[in-house]
C-alpha cells in the first residue's frame, strides 16, 4: 500500500509541476466534454417544425378539375391551399412539374410532389362506375442526405391525408347540398312525417261523413214510402260517398306503411343508442380495472381522462332521457321507465367520477373505495341495458304490431263492407219497388258499417299519434339538421371518425435530451482512450519505491487515470445539466452514473494498454467502434445485424446508457442500480484480466516495440 501511495503522490507532483502537463491534463478533462456538448446541441430538435420547415419540398399541380353533378371540383387546388397552411415541411410551390423535378435533380429540393392533370377526374371516377385510382407522382433525392428522405416521408403522409380529407369533404358537400335542395322543394323529412299525420287526421275526419251517411240510411228504413220517394237521390249520393271513402281508405293504407317504416327507424335508433351506451360503459369498466391497484394510472386518469369521461357520460344521460320521453309519448310506459332508470344510473356514474377528483391517490383504501363504487354503478347500468334490449325485442314490437294489425284489419273490414254496401245500394236501386224486405238487410249492413268505421277511427288515432311523435323526435331533428347543416363539419367527422389519444410513457421534451446519454458515454470513452495515449501506464523504478509488486504499480499509476476520469465525468455531467440544459428527472444519480462510467472506462482502456501495450491501444479503438455501431445508441439493437445482438449484453455502453436514461426519463424499479452493479462487475473483471495477462504478453509487447523502433517512423 505504501508503494501505491508513493506512486500517486509522485504522479501528482509531476502533473502539477509542469505547465505542459497541466495543459495536457486540462485538455484531457475538457476536450471530450466539448465533443458531447456539441453533438447534443446539434441534435437538440431536428424533427420539430422549426427545423423540418427548412427542408424544401417542391409542389406543383396541373389538375384541370372535374364536374360532379353540376358542382365544380378541383382537388389539386384544395390540396395546394391546405399545404400552404402546413409548416411541418418547407413547401415550395413551382409553376410547373418540370421545374420541380429539375430542382430535385440539381439538389435545390429534397423531394417533389406532382399532381397530374386528370387527378380530380380520377378521384370522382367511382361515380361513373369506371374506377381509376388517382395518382400523385413523388420524386425524391436520396443522394443529398441520408436522413432527409426519412423526414420528407412526412410530406407523402401529409399529402395522402389531405387527399382523403378533400375527397370526403367533397362527398359531404354534395350530400348536404342535395339535402338543402330537398328542403327547398318542401321535402323536409320532419315535414313529410307531419304531412302523413295530417292525411291520417283528414281521413279520420272524413269517416265522420261516412257515419252520418250510414245513420241517415238507417233512419230512412223506418218509412218505406219515404225511402221509395227519395231512393234515387239517396242511393246516388251514398254511392258517390262510398267511392270517395274507398279512396280515403287507400290513402290511409299508404300512410300506415310510411308510419310503420318510420317507427322501425325509431326502434333501430333506440337499439343503436343502447349498444353505444353499453360499449362506453364496458370501456369505462376496463379503465376502472386498470386504475384499481395502480396509483400512477389513477393519477393519470384523474388528470387527463376524467373530464372527457364526464362529458361522455353526461351526453349519454341526455340520450337516455330523450328516449324515455319518446317512448312515454308513444304509450310504452314500461320501456320509458327503464330509460329513466338508465338516466338515473348514468347520473350516479357521473357523481362517482366527480368524487374521484377529491380522492388521495396515495391512500390505497380511499382509492379502492372510489373505484369500487364506480364499478358497482357501471354493473347496475349494464343490467338496465340488458332489460332495455329485451323490451325492445319483445314488448315494444308486440304492442306496436298489434296496433298496426288492428288498424289494417279494420281497414280491410271497412273496404269489404263498403264494397258490400255499394253492391247492396245498386240492388236497391233496381229492386226497391218490389222487394221491401231488402230494407231490413240494408239496415243490418249499415249498423255493421257504423261499428267498423268507428273502430277504424280509433286505430287511426293511434297511428297518427305515433307518426306525430316520430316527426318531433330529437333524433329525427338531429338527423335533419345534420343533412341540412354545414358540409365542412360533416367532412371533418367522416375524414377522421376515430381519433387516437397518445399517452407517452417516460416523455422526453427534446430529441437532444434523449440522445444525451449516448453522446455523454461516447465522449467519456474517447476521453479514456486519449488519456491512455497521452499518459504512460508503466512506472519507472525509483528510490522511493521498495521492491514494487505488479499490483502496486498497476493501482499506483491508475490513481492518475481515475482522477482524470472523475474530472471528465463531473465536467461533462454538470455541463449536460446546467449548460446544455437537458431534461433530467434524477440529477444526482445522473452525476453518479457519469462518475462510475469515468472510472470504469478508464479502467477498461488502462488495462488494455497496461497488459497489451500497442495492441491494447488498437483494441480500445476497435471496442469503441463496435460499441458506437452496436450498443443501441442511435438505432434499436433489434434492427442491427446478428453479430451486434450477440455482443450487446457484453458492451459497457449498454449499461452506462441505460443508467443515464433512467435518470433522464424516469426510474423503473431497480434498473438504475442493476446497471451500476454490472459496470462495477465489468471493472473488476478488467482488473483481473490486466493483472493476469501482463506477464504472458511482455514478450510479444517487447517484440512489437522493437519492430516499431526499426521502422524509424513509428512512435
Amino acid at each position: 500500500m505504501k508503494n501505491i501511495i508513493n506512486i500517486i503522490k509522485h504522479d501528482a507532483r509531476k502533473a502539477t509541476g509542469s505547465v505542459v502537463a497541466i495543459i495536457i491534463i486540462m485538455g484531457l478533462c475538457i476536450v471530450p466534454c466539448l465533443y458531447a456538448w456539441f453533438n447534443i446541441m446539434s441534435n437538440w430538435a431536428p424533427y420539430d417544425a422549426e427545423a423540418t420547415g427548412r427542408i424544401k419540398v417542391a409542389v406543383s399541380s396541373a389538375d384541370e378539375g372535374a364536374d360532379m353533378f353540376g358542382i365544380e371540383l378541383n382537388v389539386g387546388e384544395k390540396i395546394i391551399d391546405a399545404l400552404k397552411a402546413n409548416d411541418m415541411i418547407g413547401w415550395t410551390f413551382t409553376e410547373s412539374g418540370d421545374e420541380a423535378v429539375e430542382g430535385v435533380r440539381s439538389g435545390d429540393y429534397y423531394a417533389a410532389l406532382i399532381i397530374p392533370e386528370g387527378f380530380s377526374r380520377d378521384v370522382m371516377s367511382f361515380l361513373d362506375g369506371d374506377l381509376t385510382n388517382p395518382k400523385i407522382i413523388y420524386y425524391e433525392n436520396e443522394k443529398k442526405n441520408a436522413i432527409a428522405p426519412k423526414i420528407t416521408g412526412k410530406a407523402k403522409t401529409a399529402l395522402q391525408e389531405q387527399v382523403n380529407a378533400t375527397f370526403v369533404e367533397t362527398l359531404a358537400q354534395y350530400t348536404t347540398e342535395a339535402a338543402s335542395a330537398l328542403e327547398a322543394s318542401g321535402k323536409d323529412p320532419r315535414e313529410m312525417m307531419r304531412d302523413v299525420g295530417d292525411k291520417i287526421e283528414t281521413m279520420r275526419d272524413r269517416l265522420d261523413g261516412i257515419i252520418v251517411v250510414v245513420n241517415s240510411a238507417g233512419s230512412l228504413s223506418d218509412s218505406a214510402q219515404q225511402l221509395l220517394a227519395t231512393s234515387d237521390t239517396l242511393i246516388d249520393s251514398t254511392q258517390d260517398a262510398l267511392k270517395q271513402e274507398k279512396k280515403i281508405l287507400d290513402s290511409i293504407d299508404e300512410g300506415i306503411d310510411k308510419g310503420n317504416e318510420e317507427y322501425e327507424k325509431q326502434q333501430t335508433k333506440a337499439e343503436k343508442a343502447a349498444k353505444e351506451i353499453e360499449k362506453s360503459m364496458r370501456a369505462l369498466a376496463k379503465d376502472a380495472l386498470k386504475i384499481l391497484d395502480n396509483k400512477i394510472a389513477f393519477k393519470v386518469f384523474v388528470t387527463k381522462d376524467l373530464r372527457d369521461k364526464q362529458k361522455e357520460v353526461s351526453k349519454l344521460q341526455k340520450t337516455a332521457k330523450s328516449f324515455a320521453d319518446v317512448f312515454g309519448k308513444l304509450g310504452f310506459s314500461s320501456l320509458s321507465s327503464q330509460f329513466k332508470e338508465l338516466a338515473k344510473g348514468l347520473d350516479d356514474i357521473y357523481d362517482d367520477l366527480e368524487n374521484m377528483k377529491t380522492v388521495d391517490a396515495d391512500d390505497r383504501d380511499e382509492r379502492k373505495k372510489a373505484v369500487s363504487a364506480l364499478s358497482d354503478d357501471i354493473s347496475a347500468v349494464l343490467d338496465i341495458l340488458e332489460g332495455i334490449d329485451e323490451s325492445l325485442e319483445s314488448d315494444v314490437d308486440a304492442k306496436y304490431s298489434k296496433a298496426v294489425g288492428d288498424t289494417r284489419s279494420a281497414i280491410s273490414s271497412v273496404r269489404s263492407l263498403l264494397n258490400t254496401t255499394s253492391g247492396d245500394l245498386g240492388s236497391v236501386s233496381n229492386l226497391l219497388g218490389g222487394y221491401t224486405d231488402s230494407l231490413d238487410e240494408l239496415e243490418n249492413s249499415l249498423d255493421k258499417t257504423n261499428m267498423t268505421v268507428r273502430s277504424l277511427q280509433e286505430g287511426m288515432d293511434t297511428v297518427a299519434g305515433i307518426v306525430y311523435n316520430a316527426a318531433g323526435d330529437r333524433l329525427m331533428n338531429g338527423l335533419a339538421d345534420l343533412l341540412t347543416g354545414s358540409g365542412s363539419s360533416v367532412a371533418e367527422f367522416l375524414a377522421e371518425p376515430v381519433k387516437m389519444d397518445t399517452e407517452v410513457i417516460y416523455p422526453v421534451r427534446e430529441y437532444g435530451s434523449a440522445m444525451a446519454p449516448f453522446y455523454t458515454v461516447l465522449a467519456q470513452w474517447v476521453g479514456a482512450i486519449l488519456t491512455a495515449v497521452l499518459i504512460k501506464v508503466k512506472v519507472r523504478k525509483r528510490d522511493d519505491l521498495v521492491d514494487p509488486k505488479l499490483h502496486e504499480r498497476f493501482f499506483g499509476r491508475f490513481g492518475l487515470y481515475m482522477f482524470v476520469g472523475l474530472a471528465q465525468a463531473l465536467i461533462v455531467s454538470f455541463g449536460d445539466l446546467w449548460y446544455i440544459g437537458i431534461q433530467c428527472e434524477a440529477p444526482i444519480k445522473f452525476i453518479l452514473a457519469a462518475c462510475v462510467n469515468g472510472v470504469a472506462f478508464m479502467m477498461f482502456n488502462y488495462v488494455l494498454v497496461f497488459a497489451l501495450d500497442n495492441i491494447g491501444l488498437g483494441a480500445a479503438v476497435i471496442v469503441l467502434v463496435l460499441q458506437v455501431a452496436g450498443s443501441g445508441g442511435t438505432y434499436p439493437v433489434e434492427v442491427l445485424p446478428t453479430i451486434f445482438k450477440v455482443m450487446y449484453p457484453f458492451m459497457p455502453f449498454k449499461y452506462s446508457m441505460d443508467a443515464m436514461r433512467e435518470c433522464v426519463c424516469g426510474m423503473y424499479g431497480n434498473t438504475y442500480w442493476e446497471c451500476i452493479g454490472m459496470l462495477i462487475l465489468m471493472t473488476a473483471v478488467a482488473v483481473v484480466f490486466g493483472l493476469v495477462m501482463y506477464r504472458p504478453m511482455r514478450g510479444m509487447n517487447r517484440l512489437i516495440a522493437e519492430s516499431k523502433e526499426k521502422s524509424e517512423i513509428m512512435l
